[in-house]
């Protein structure tokens, strides 16, 4: 007979992992903490940490009794640095860093792996945890060797997280950027530099100038799932005193690209707007573009976006809406790699803010729509 749903396991630990501190780079503790939880509930678990010793990659499979696809349920043990008061239960809110980005996700795929394992079924159930997702600190580097060199692979993907009552059909590639304008020579007092002597703030400006006018057009042509694509400028640094006529400026920021276009293009793209600049103004422009994510598309009728939705229909009794968004996640990647992937997970408040939360009732709904998603896939 089968184990029966258990709120209290679901809540007890999404806590227990969120007690455990766990900045992007630094993840090795919790990873062995949910490596051991795994491993309890009967999973064949490896702890990858050659590679990432500082940040674990967590592997648990659970093995059926007959041929049939793999499945993986994937997420995040990484949070952002931001500090957080301690972990705190109030009723059936779940109180701290990581509850929802996305220590509950996982608790969710645990407990579906709790309650698949003893049964009859065909194929695999993988739960793959990683720790370098959240940017700058981490750019999937883990999950891109795992995808890669590791030679991992599966039929299907589930990454925990974006959306639970809405179908995430798409989002946007992102990449940051940081650009550096400089001319040669030492800072100058201003009435010592020579006449015509580049300028690197006033080059800012063409470039804050040109980056904006760039938006403007970017923004009249609207993708079908996640609008117009965009440039975003963050920090600015620049000089370092009020007569000091400077060498450097340094800007940072982001660019969004919709799916169909590739970081190739935006970065040729974007230096050919700062060639420009430097021509006109003799300054030196360096661009550094890194990927965060790429884009990602997803067929609403492809059989796992299809089974997805029905599993979320059976729970609920209710539709997911199809949406795009403009954030990026780790979906970009298993599908890159060959691997159909969705988005679903539980859905909590504020992350990335000063206080964030997860619902218990709500890591239960994830938790079921997970266990009527494996069913229609091992069907």
């Amino acid at each position: 007979m089968t184990a029966p749903l258990d709120a209290n396991r679901l809540r007890d630990l999404t806590l227990e992992l969120v007690a455990v501190e766990s900045p992007t780079g630094d993840t090795a503790a919790v990873a062995r903490l949910y490596a051991k939880r795994l491993e309890e509930l009967g999973l064949d678990v490896e702890l990858l940490d050659e590679r990432f010793p500082r940040t674990p990659i967590v592997v648990g499979r659970l093995c059926g009794d007959r041929p049939g696809p793999t499945i993986v349920l994937n997420g995040h043990l990484d949070t952002v640095p931001i500090p957080h008061e301690a972990p705190r239960l109030e009723g059936e809110t779940i109180f701290g860093r990581g509850s929802a980005d996305m220590k509950g996700a996982l608790a969710c795929a645990a407990e579906a792996a709790r309650l698949v394992a003893g049964r009859s079924f065909p194929g695999e159930l993988v739960i793959v945890a990683i720790g370098l997702h959240e940017a700058p600190g981490g750019r999937g580097e883990d999950l891109t060797w795992l995808l890669g060199e590791g030679a991992f692979t599966a039929d299907y993907a589930v990454v925990c997280e974006l959306a639970g009552d809405s179908f995430v059909a798409a989002h946007m590639g992102q990449a940051t950027v940081e650009i550096e304008i400089s001319r040669p020579g030492m800072p100058t007092h201003e009435l010592q530099t020579p006449k015509g002597t580049p300028h690197p703030l006033m080059a800012t400006g063409k470039v804050i100038a040109a980056i904006e006018a760039r938006t403007a057009e970017l923004a009249q042509t609207e993708h079908p799932w996640v609008g117009a694509e965009t440039y975003f400028l963050g920090e600015l640094h620049g000089g370092d005193f009020y007569n000091r006529f400077p060498t450097t400026c340094r800007v940072v920021g982001t660019r969004r690209w919709a799916p169909g276009n590739t970081l190739a293009a935006v970065d040729e793209e974007f230096r050919a707007l700062l060639a420009a600049i430097a021509e006109e103004t003799g300054c030196a422009i360096e661009l550094d573009l890194k990927l965060v994510r790429d884009s990602y598309r997803v067929d609403p009728e492809e059989r796992l976006a299809v089974a997805l939705r029905e599993a979320y229909r059976e729970v609920t009794g209710t539709e997911q809406a199809l949406i795009g968004m403009k954030v990026v996640a780790d979906g970009a990647m298993f599908h890159q790699a060959g691997i159909p992937t969705v988005y679903h997970g539980p859905v909590g408040t504020g992350a990335h803010a000063d206080v964030e939360t997860m619902k218990v009732p709500e890591l239960v709904r994830a938790t079921e729509v997970y266990l009527a998603l494996l069913d229609r896939l091992w069907r």
